[in-house]
């Protein structure tokens, strides 16, 4: 068969693979990324039909493509009443459950370099690093998930902010710390960047998105509504970045603020309402659906030796989870969050397209002994997918059978 016929099939069975996974989700709440994760491993590592290497040069752009869409539809249905109440608790979630895997990892990578496992040279700051990678949870699987579940609106906020705060935490700790190792920011201060990058990003991303909420009746509802809409958030992506901002929570600063567009014309005086078009939503979904099918077959795909690797990831995919448990205890006790509440918290804990695109930054910057870094972070990756996949249907129906509104529940307190 010609190779552009076996292209096209491949293609063909992703979207399949993926539109059923969809359907599974709804039906049984077993996440739909299992099985595109599933296909990439068929294609990759067992048939051997794609190159790993092939793959990582097109990675970065890749990403910031999954991830701009993704975070726009996911940022876009979040309501401006409810994120003001999950605001506190997500900070919270997402600094605390970053600060213990940072520590874990960092403790992981000292003992497997002492038994041989990991490079003699890897140290504390390679410790740092790989806590940074694999220290957020992932918004191109968090948000989708929660959407399809139709979990309640505090919840699915509390998560989908958290995975955006932490995808910053994962950026700006995984840069840092490689200038660190290549002694070009030995005199910097992480804290001074964290906070800068969180400045610049939601201050352009509050500008273009009240911009955009101005021009929408213009601009974002003819005939190339998406089109226009598209092309404004990948410039505000690179914008943001070459000011060594957060691109990641610039887009989603964007997408809050569109999102609530009736809100904020009202807010504004406006004399005409404001929202986004449905042939706008429509088509977007349909664009963020194909992107994210064909990321995480490439995660999938990515899989590969060396073994003992694969193997290490796995064991720090586990800790991941067990990391995210005690995070959760910690954060929630003395709340009214139920047993039911928590279980699905803990749950959303996949790790995703941060990580995967931060797995290839240090080789590519020339960081010595780290070529051998994404074969770890790809198999902690997927261990906290299957985890995910698990967790997630248990949690979600034991919400369903018994919780109760927080108003109708007692304050409970630290005990699961």
């Amino acid at each position: 068969m010609h190779a552009v016929d076996t292209t096209l099939l491949v293609v063909a069975a992703i979207f399949v693979v993926g539109a059923a996974g969809e359907a599974i989700f709804r039906k049984t709440g077993l996440p739909d990324v299992i099985w595109l994760i599933t296909v990439g491993i068929a294609l990759g590592p067992v048939a051997g039909l794609v190159a790993t290497a092939d793959l990582l040069a097109i990675a970065p752009l890749f990403a910031a493509i999954t991830l701009v869409v993704v975070l726009f539809q996911g940022g876009s249905q979040l309501q401006l009443g409810d994120l003001t109440s999950a605001l506190l608790r997500a900070l919270l979630l997402s600094f605390a459950g970053f600060a213990l895997v940072v520590l874990g990892m960092t403790a992981l990578v000292l003992l497997g370099a002492a038994v041989g496992l990991l490079p003699e040279s890897w140290g504390l700051l390679h410790g740092l690093l790989l806590g940074s990678i694999l220290g957020g949870s992932s918004s191109v699987v968090v948000m989708p998930a929660m959407a399809l579940a139709r979990v309640e609106p505090r919840l699915t906020n509390l998560v989908s902010l958290e995975s955006a705060f932490t995808d910053v935490y994962c950026v700006v700790g995984a840069s840092v710390t490689t200038d660190l190792i290549l002694a070009r920011a030995s005199s910097g201060n992480p804290g001074l960047a964290l906070a800068g990058s969180f400045g610049i990003a939601i201050g352009l991303g509050l500008a273009a998105g009240m911009l955009w909420v101005v021009l929408m009746n213009r601009v974002a509802k003819g005939e190339h509504a998406y089109t226009f809409t598209l092309a404004a958030l990948l410039g505000l992506y690179v914008l943001v970045g070459q000011l060594q901002g957060s691109a990641a929570l610039a887009v989603l600063t964007f997408a809050v603020v569109v999102g609530n567009a009736p809100t904020l014309g009202r807010w504004l005086h406006l004399k005409r309402e404001r929202h986004l078009s449905s042939e706008l939503t429509v088509v977007h979904a349909q664009i963020a659906f194909i992107i994210k099918s064909f990321f995480f077959t490439f995660i999938g795909l990515m899989l590969g030796p060396p073994w003992p690797l694969l193997f290490l990831g796995v064991a720090g995919g586990i800790g991941l989870y067990l990391a995210r448990r005690l995070t959760v205890r910690v954060v929630l006790a003395g709340s009214s969050w139920s047993r039911a509440h928590r279980a699905v918290v803990v749950a959303c804990l996949p790790r995703g397209l941060a990580a995967g695109v931060l797995a290839t930054l240090p080789a590519a910057t020339g960081v010595p002994d780290t070529e051998m870094l994404p074969p770890f972070v790809f198999a902690a990756v997927v261990t906290t997918v299957v985890v995910f996949a698990i967790a997630f249907p248990r949690a979600r129906s034991g919400l369903a059978r018994g919780a109760l509104p927080a108003e109708q529940r007692p304050a409970e307190g630290p005990s699961e």
